[in-house]
């Protein structure tokens, strides 16, 4: 699901897993953060095969999730997932403009994790 591939920080995220034949002992999922510390993740039995796992990142970073079925990891286990931070991003050295002139501004984004900066200015 969408919120393997990337998700923020601090927002509670969850991806599913389909057609499984077994129950939610058979299923283990571990999530390591960027620094090393394990995240907390929740299963949850959805029934008809499908169960749920929920987590909550705390740090942004490229997180990786390991999801084990009947002690055999799945396959393409790990997966990556994206944790950002959008309150991380800083705009710095911003002078004041003068219409028509060019204005030089930058944006700090090293602690927000990975992702893609969208700038919009507006009047």
């Amino acid at each position: 699901g969408q919120c393997l591939a990337a998700t923020a920080v601090g927002k509670p995220s969850f991806f599913t897993l389909s057609n499984v034949s077994g129950n939610i002992e058979d299923i283990e999922v571990a999530i390591d953060s960027p620094s090393g510390e394990e995240v907390s993740a929740q299963v949850q039995d959805l029934g008809s095969g499908t169960f749920k796992a929920e987590f909550c990142p705390k740090i942004a970073g490229e997180h990786q999730i390991y999801i084990s079925f009947r002690e055999e990891q799945v396959p393409g286990s790990p997966f990556a997932c994206k944790v950002y931070n959008v309150t991380a991003i800083k705009v710095r050295e911003c002078v004041k403009g003068i219409v028509g002139k060019p204005v030089t501004f930058l944006v700090e984004t090293s602690h927000a994790g990975p992702g893609n900066l969208e700038v919009t200015v507006n009047n």
